[in-house]
């Protein structure tokens, strides 16, 4: 695998990556995809707008860079933002040949699946359940038979949430689960994270695991995050931590039990404290991701903030 591939797709999201003279079209996304796992927005943007206005770049890239445009307003924050890009992704998917479908799901029909999970995870940001169904359906049926392990695990991703979305915690654990699963057997680092964090986040929902232990996980995570420097991981993560604590910091004080209550606070964790402090994590990520978003990002951002 290449330097490449394995900072887009592979075991090292933390690579330092850039655009040299002559770089390939593939290649160049895979820099965007690179870039935007790492919060560079703005530097992703840029790219992203060059492939999409070369007319020289074949159908089949232009889609991805369509669709990974997408992937970043989404998380931004904008779900409705990024309909139009999916939309585009989807077309230019389907104008061109088909190509040779390969393992990391650069070839049209990859993007065809990608473009088509976009839109249901655009659909599911935007409480519309039926439409996100009715697309996931038809991006199933489009997964079925390519290599890749890659559009198979995002296509998880959204029926997890989906899932999450609709009620059926348990369906979104199996989802997420198999997510799980399929990333790690692909080998990407960055895809083994979020797949992790939205099956800790299924499984607290289903009853599966309690929040003192789903907080261990997501701080788990986090701290990997870290290291790697995946802030558009690290945020959701640390939010999520967050309510975690502030949840078990309200079981224990509904508790009639006033003695138990005081201990609980008094736990190593500094549960009473915690959710601040990993709120405070979320918002540094978030300040980082802030300082290299482009103008339009920085605007979605400050809406979701």
């Amino acid at each position: 695998m290449s330097a490449l591939r394995e900072a887009a797709f592979g075991r090292r999201p933390d690579l330092g990556v850039r655009v040299e003279p002559g770089t390939g079209a593939v290649d160049r996304w895979l820099v965007a995809v690179t870039l935007g796992g790492q919060g560079r927005y703005a530097a992703a943007a840029t790219e992203l707008g060059r492939l999409l206005a070369d007319p020289a770049v074949p159908p089949a890239v232009a889609a991805h860079a369509a669709v990974t445009r997408a992937a970043h307003r989404r998380q931004q924050g904008g779900h409705a933002a990024a309909r139009p890009d999916d939309a585009l992704g989807l077309r230019l998917a389907t104008a061109g040949p088909a190509g040779d479908p390969d393992a990391d799901g650069t070839d049209a029909w990859a993007a065809r699946i990608d473009a088509l999970v976009g839109l249901a995870a655009d659909a599911v940001g935007l409480g519309d359940p039926t439409t996100a169904a009715r697309l996931l359906d038809v991006a199933e049926r489009a997964a079925e038979g390519h290599p890749s392990w890659r559009p198979r695990v995002r296509l998880g991703w959204v029926r997890a949430e989906h899932a999450l979305l609709t009620g059926r915690a348990a369906d979104a654990v199996s989802r997420a689960g198999s997510a799980v699963a399929l990333a790690v057997a692909g080998g990407s680092v960055r895809h083994v994270l979020k797949s992790r964090i939205i099956h800790v986040v299924a499984r607290g929902v289903a009853g599966d695991v309690g929040p003192a232990d789903a907080i261990a996980a997501l701080d788990a995570i986090g701290e990997d995050c870290d290291v790697l420097g995946l802030l558009p991981l690290r945020w959701p993560c640390a939010l999520a931590a967050a309510d975690l604590v502030t949840r078990l910091v309200d079981d224990h004080e509904s508790l009639a039990n006033d003695s138990v209550a005081r201990s609980a606070q008094r736990s190593p964790d500094d549960r009473s404290g915690g959710a601040t402090r990993r709120r405070h994590a979320a918002a540094s990520a978030m300040s980082v991701i802030g300082r290299r978003t482009d103008p339009r990002g920085k605007r979605l951002l400050g809406v979701s903030v």
